[in-house]
């Protein structure tokens, strides 16, 4: 404990604000007593949020803090607001994140021990790891309800997954077809257009050697030479005016096949040669030309991305894409069929999850017909309010360049199965009874009979939904939870969907559609577009990518959940931003400021009861002038959280604390707290509580520990001395404002403490506070102390500001601590001794 004196006593405070015991101590308060408790009776406008489920998948990273603390700060805004706030919590457990950490910790192989042990074991490491992801946001002060809580496996959500699957199926938005998918060796699933990335790697361009019906060379340039086996037809442009003569022919292939040359334009004349091969299936153009040209299927890849015996070439059967390009690329060598080789880094398209190469493979799917949506997902747009706005562009560029149906059956293991059998007899699909919802076909031990024929040869369906399927049902589950009491299905659309740009393409897409197939309605009404936390090297800080160096729960540990907050709290908003340390610091130096000026205000305050009010007419000039800016701040703020901009509107408050608050308004208001006018005093004190009490509200979205603590402090006498404490159940603020916690105030500054204040106080504040900056710099560059008194100081102005600064004298004259002070047109003749001169 430090002694620090104030009014001449001497007084026992903590040294500093402890935040490894006071930010569990709030988090436990708020938990037992319900404070942010979402009552679907109470009053006000209901603001709903569609939180972003994490995803379990391992550790968690500062990416995790980064994206849900910006929604934290929005909900905690609008709940002093005034609004009737529903933030939930839930966990996304089931995808393949998932599957590839319960494989990893339990050293497991689920083609080994079968879908029934491996779902069980996925349930009791989610079970081990979803205390771990609420420990975490606990103790960062999330103030979200956990009584909303809800995972994207539970018996619920599976329920509802299934029925909307069904409800899809029979109103013919969703259907079956055996199709070539995208699809992914490594995890051996196929996967959505949304799922895919495109990389910079380092490849070789090899100019193969075909031959015209003259048996002259034609040059194809691919850099996969090993699909050669799988050409089906060679392209060129239709208006590429060197290929015109052989449109039509036949050419022989390195291997001795014979292809037809075909014209179209989706052929590019600058790349390569002009001259493409089409394989079956090598990329997505590929499979447009062999449905449009009606070309033949030559399938040489399985679903392990193993060269199969249709490859026709030996030595490759069996072997990865990698092996078989090298054993082809020796043949053709050795019978001088390759022209050039030229090496170059080009983009290949690769699966988000793994990184690996993807392939198109085909495959009997379940899809969801998104293409003929189009138009209903680009006027969806139109309807939904995008922060930042040019985000909607990029919704609609994912939109409008969609070449694929929304694949949503996957080949995993665990995930909500899709619900259904089929008749092996007549090929009925058999649907189950609602009331046998959430099912798992592969488990389903009934005896079922074929609507149709009456067949029992009745098989399963194998596959599991993509887990973008649910997430894509968030809104539903929020919307049907059962604790939304009397608003139970009436929360549609939600008020906003907070989520980062990338998902832009997957979630936000996915749940508009799902908005629309299922009730002819968008989802939300807003959608705030986070941007992505970056490590130095420019990598965002994610699930794949790791956290870099930085444990979030070390950081919290040596500097406070409200420092990490703050950090995480500044940038524009849909940016991606780099981590500093030193904006942590910066947290925790704003933590202290909070705490030592509330041990100032309050101690300050013992002996003044803000019940009784004060005359406006009585006001100091510069009480007036602070109570102005905090009506002022408040309101650009809010300004700025309305359009989601929590990093302006956390500049705007650090302006007004950091500059109006503390280096003006305390070292002015001290003159009178420690004068002998009680006036005077009354005036400062009542300025004191209201702009000390306001800027506990402005910092409460960002810093709610601190906020709380000091909101709840108190100055009591013990065997030591006057002392600050804190307590759930004191505090010098609750005492007078009867709401328990800052996070329930109001946000507005109340009507009845608005100052009048004019336009000459306005500019009369202006001009004192330059002066006071000049009364520091003089005092510095004579190397005098702030504190130490000055014998006179001059102020030289002409007499129009001498009348707008007679209110700020007194406030000049205690801060200057000068024996006299007096204004003059122009200086005098002889100058006072030591006298200290300013010109305005």
């Amino acid at each position: 404990m430090d002694k620090e004196r104030i009014m001449g006593k001497r007084i026992e405070s903590p040294e500093r604000y402890n935040h490894h015991s006071q930010e569990p101590y709030w988090q436990r308060w708020w938990k037992k007593e319900e404070i942010f408790r979402f009552n679907p009776e109470a009053s006000g406008p209901l603001f709903t949020i569609d939180t972003p489920p994490p995803t379990i998948s391992g550790k968690l990273h500062l990416g995790h803090v980064f994206s849900y603390t910006h929604t934290e700060v929005i909900a905690a805004y609008r709940r002093m607001e005034g609004f009737n706030v529903r933030y939930p919590f839930g966990l996304d457990n089931n995808g393949l994140p998932t599957e590839r950490l319960v494989e990893k910790e339990e050293n497991i192989d689920p083609s080994r021990v079968g879908t029934e042990e491996f779902t069980r074991r996925c349930l009791e490491v989610i079970a081990r790891f979803a205390p771990k992801y609420e420990d975490l946001f606990r103790k960062l002060g999330f103030r979200w309800d956990l009584g909303l809580e809800y995972s994207t496996i539970s018996p619920e959500v599976q329920r509802l997954s299934q029925e909307s699957f069904i409800k899809l199926f029979r109103k013919g938005v969703i259907y079956r077809k055996e199709s070539p998918a995208l699809y992914c060796p490594e995890c051996q699933t196929s996967i959505a257009q949304a799922e895919v990335e495109d990389k910079e790697h380092p490849g070789i361009f090899y100019d193969l050697i075909f031959r015209k019906p003259d048996r002259s060379e034609l040059i194809i340039a691919t850099t996969r030479p090993e699909l050669l086996p799988a050409c089906v037809a060679v392209f060129v442009h239709p208006d590429d005016k060197r290929y015109k003569d052989i449109v039509g022919t036949e050419v022989e292939t390195p291997l001795g096949s014979k292809v037809k040359v075909l014209a179209d334009d989706k052929v590019s004349m600058e790349k390569g040669t002009g001259a493409v091969m089409c394989c079956t299936y090598g990329d997505s153009t590929d499979v447009y030309w062999a449905r449009i040209h009606n070309l033949p299927e030559r399938i040489i890849l399985d679903k392990k991305g193993k060269f199969t015996t249709e490859v026709g070439i030996s030595g490759m059967e069996g072997k990865s894409v990698g092996e078989g390009r090298k054993i082809l690329v020796s043949e053709l060598k050795k019978k001088g069929l390759i022209k050039e080789e030229k090496p170059i880094t080009h983009e290949i398209s690769v699966h988000e999850r793994c990184g690996k190469p993807i392939e198109m493979i085909p495959i009997t799917q379940w899809f969801v017909k998104i293409l003929e949506m189009r138009p209903q997902l680009l006027n969806a747009a139109e309807q939904i309010n995008w922060y930042p706005s040019h985000m909607k562009k990029r919704y609609l560029n994912w939109v409008e360049g969609l070449r694929w149906d929304w694949c949503i059956s996957r080949q995993r293991f665990f995930g909500i199965p899709i619900p259904l059998f089929y008749c092996q007899d007549c090929e009925e699909i058999i649907l189950p009874k609602s009331e046998e919802l959430p099912t798992d076909p592969r488990l389903d031990k009934k005896e079922r009979n074929c609507s149709r024929c009456r067949s029992k040869n009745i098989q399963p369906e194998a596959g599991v939904l993509d887990t973008w399927f649910t997430s894509a049902l968030t809104p539903d589950i929020n919307n049907n939870y059962p604790l939304n009491g009397s608003l139970i299905g009436k929360m549609y659309p939600m008020s906003m969907r907070p989520q980062a740009h990338d998902i832009i393409r997957t979630w936000a897409t996915y749940t508009i559609l799902m908005g629309l197939s299922l009730h002819n309605e968008v989802p939300w009404k807003d959608v705030m577009i986070s941007g992505h936390i970056l490590v130095k090297k420019g990598e965002k800080i994610s699930k794949k990518t790791g956290g870099s160096q930085y444990d979030p729960g070390e950081l919290i540990d040596r500097y406070s959940a409200d420092a990490i907050r703050y950090a995480m709290s500044g940038g524009a908003l849909g940016k991606d931003v780099y981590f500093e340390e030193k904006e942590v610091e910066k947290g925790q130096k704003l933590v202290t400021k909070l705490y030592n000026a509330g041990k100032f205000v309050i101690y300050n305050l013992q002996d003044f009861n803000p019940q009784e009010g004060i005359a406006q007419e009585v006001l100091g000039a510069f009480d007036c002038w602070i109570l102005s800016k905090v009506q002022e701040t408040t309101t650009k703020m809010a300004r700025e959280f309305e359009k989601y901009e929590f990093g302006k509107a956390r500049e705007i408050f650090e302006e007004f604390f950091w500059r109006d608050f503390c280096d003006n308004y305390l070292e002015i208001a001290k003159g009178r707290i420690y004068g002998q006018d009680e006036k005077l005093r009354r005036s400062a004190q009542y300025a004191l509580y209201h702009a000390y009490l306001a800027a506990l509200k402005m910092a409460a979205p960002f810093l709610p520990h601190i906020t709380e603590e000091m909101y709840h402090s108190y100055y009591e006498q013990s065997s030591k001395g006057l002392g600050l404490r804190s307590a759930e159940d004191e505090g010098f603020f609750p005492q007078h404002e009867r709401v328990p916690s800052i996070h329930l105030c109001s946000w507005s500054f109340p009507d009845a403490q608005k100052p009048k204040i004019n336009n000459e106080i306005e500019k009369g504040a202006e001009k004192a506070l330059s002066i006071l900056e000049k009364i520091r710099k003089g005092k510095t560059e004579r190397n005098i102390r702030l504190g130490e008194a000055l014998s006179s100081l001059l102020i030289i102005c002409d007499s129009k500001m001498q009348n707008l600064l007679k209110p700020f004298l007194d406030d000049i004259r205690n801060f200057s601590k000068a024996g006299q002070i007096e204004l003059a047109v122009k200086p005098p003749s002889e100058l006072p001794s030591g006298a200290l001169i300013i010109s305005l």
